[in-house]
């Protein structure tokens, strides 16, 4: 392996250290796949094997919910020569990941679901989490299946639009 060729092979795992970094246990395996792909960043298969030898290196792991995380000795390595990877890639990286950590916390917050009963009764169950805490939470029965999915869709698309009607309906 020549200079150049391990300058590339570092830069890409300084890469991947600096991606699940900013994102701070938010990307499972899946995820951090798709993030790096999407970005045109890396093949499939090197992403493999880098991550298995970050991992086989202690440089980051996997938390209980099988989120990567950067441990301490990848912080460091991180810090020590993040100068290695080009100004424009991390600019583009820090707008990425912060585009995913948003759609990420709006996933895990804004919760749409619909149920049917033993009666064939359909329900739908609405609700907002903020900071693990429900603000907002909704259940009610619609007439038909194909109902309750364009409520939940609707809800999921446009949380604070239905939170906004529900609180005005009390004009206080």
């Amino acid at each position: 392996m020549d200079n150049s060729e391990m300058i590339e092979l570092a830069q890409h795992k300084l890469i991947i250290l600096y991606i699940i970094k900013g994102a701070n246990h938010l990307f499972v395996d899946e995820e951090l796949s798709r993030f790096i792909l999407e970005n045109d960043l890396l093949n499939y298969f090197f992403l493999q094997q880098y991550i298995t030898e970050l991992l086989e290196s202690n440089l980051i792991s996997v938390d209980n919910d099988n989120c990567y995380f950067i441990t301490e000795d990848g912080t460091v390595a991180l810090d020590l020569f993040i100068n290695k990877i080009p100004q424009d890639i991390l600019s583009n990286l820090k707008n990425e990941i912060t585009e995913f950590k948003k759609n990420k916390i709006k996933d895990q917050s804004v919760i749409s679901q619909y149920y049917k009963d033993d009666y064939d009764r359909f329900y739908v169950d609405l609700s907002i989490k903020e900071n693990e805490s429900v603000i907002f939470s909704l259940n009610f029965e619609v007439p038909t299946e194909d109902y309750a999915k364009i409520i939940c869709n609707n809800f999921k698309e446009f949380p604070e639009n239905f939170y906004l009607k529900v609180i005005n309906i009390f004009d206080i």
